[in-house]
């Protein structure tokens, strides 16, 4: 990620100079999901090994289950399937088995139905343009349904349409579109003004340093810049509809340091440091960084979820999640927490966000659960990779 100096903060240290790391990261969890600090130590080890045999299961069974999520209460990898015949196996891997109606064939068969892409693949770029007529479109593994996201006016038009899908689809109606949100360098800092940085970039064997953040806060070729504000350096791509992610490349290393950390405080030098990334199943935890509503957490809700943005644009492969996400928060790093540390997991994209006093304000206020969503970093670390050879610290 990169990390941003603060308003006011003097030139950039010296890069042998040391920085103090946040001790406690886990208040925030607390603090959003309800839970004590013995509990989120708990949980963040109950993930890392959810994480893991999650990984195993799908390689091993694949199209035989249909969807599997973290259920936080109580701390195991569920795992749905309609074959009798794998309960046991499921059970004797670790994971908690669920016999359910749907298979992954029928729900795959009727997201296409209701407009879904064929294809959408992120490491070439390439997609199969969707035709939904909804706000969202992504597979709910919770409630083994395909779950349609509508305004009451779309949800009206399309009642007979979707009426015949019986078990298959489950619907959630929002009264807002969902919408983009739009020296050292840390995830969450504030970049071109508008929007927040992601996460900082390497390649071992060049030396050279990038920045990775969403499509929709930047334009290819042109200059970004952190606070101050001060040149960063040229986007050399830039992903927006369709994907949504971006990476720079610092061209201005005597000023802006980068390394392994976010920003818990954006942008303010409260930071913190990540290992790795994860592409975590659903119910996992995850945190967010943004320069307007700082460090939120919650929970990943859907996966691979295909939005159509308020203005017709449509990103595919998101993952939706429950943590406040506001406009300016767009391009932050989002990052799960496993076995006590943070893992990098995508980029923010945008939300649905309802008008209170004025502003676009994320849903918690009005006393609903959050929708946000990012673009993971699952997608982009293997496309710039192979282009850049840009890789996490």
């Amino acid at each position: 990620m990169i990390s941003s100096l603060a308003f006011g903060a003097a030139p950039a240290l010296a890069q042998d100079q040391k920085r103090t790391e946040v001790a406690d990261m886990s208040a925030a969890i607390q603090r959003d999901l309800g839970l004590s600090a013995d509990q989120v130590k708990r949980v963040s080890a109950q993930q890392e090994r959810a994480i893991a045999l999650d990984e195993q299961l799908q390689k091993e069974l694949g199209d035989q289950i249909a969807g599997t999520y973290f259920d936080i209460k109580s701390g195991q990898l569920i795992v749905n399937t309609t074959d009798r015949g794998l309960l046991e196996k499921i059970k004797g891997a670790g994971a908690q088995p669920q016999l359910v109606q749907n298979n992954l064939k029928q729900l795959g068969l009727a997201l296409h139905a209701l407009g879904g892409p064929d294809t959408a693949n992120a490491d070439k770029r390439e997609v199969v343009k969707s035709e939904s007529k909804f706000a969202a479109l992504g597979l709910d593994p919770v409630s083994n349904t395909v779950k349609v996201t509508a305004t009451k006016e779309q949800l009206s038009s399309a009642r007979e349409e979707l009426a015949k899908y019986g078990s298959l689809v489950s619907i959630e109606v929002v009264d807002a579109l969902p919408e983009p949100t739009i020296n050292y360098m840390d995830g969450g800092d504030a970049i071109n003004g508008t929007c927040s940085a992601g996460f900082n970039l390497r390649n071992p064997s060049t030396g050279a340093k990038f920045l990775l953040t969403a499509g929709h806060c930047v334009n290819a070729g042109s200059m970004l810049k952190g606070q101050g504000p001060v040149n960063f350096g040229t986007v050399l791509e830039s992903w927006f509809p369709t994907f949504d992610d971006a990476i720079a490349r610092n061209q201005n290393t005597g000023y802006w340091i980068q390394g392994p950390w976010f920003d818990s405080n954006p942008s303010n030098g409260s930071f913190h440091s990540f290992s790795g990334s994860t592409d975590a199943p659903v119910g996992t935890i995850v945190c967010k960084a943004g320069k307007t509503t700082k460090f939120t957490c919650g929970t990943i809700t859907i996966k691979d979820e295909d939005v159509t943005y308020s203005n017709g644009d449509k990103i595919y492969n998101m993952t939706r999640h429950s943590a406040c996400v506001e406009p300016g928060d767009s391009g932050g790093s989002n990052l799960s927490y496993i076995g006590g540390k943070f893992r990098a997991e995508g980029v923010t994209s945008g939300a649905s966000m309802p008008i209170v006093d004025g502003k676009k304000r994320c849903r918690a206020v009005i006393g609903q659960q959050n929708i946000s969503w990012y673009f993971p970093v699952a997608d982009s670390l293997p496309y710039y990779g192979a282009r850049y050879g840009a890789t996490l610290w």
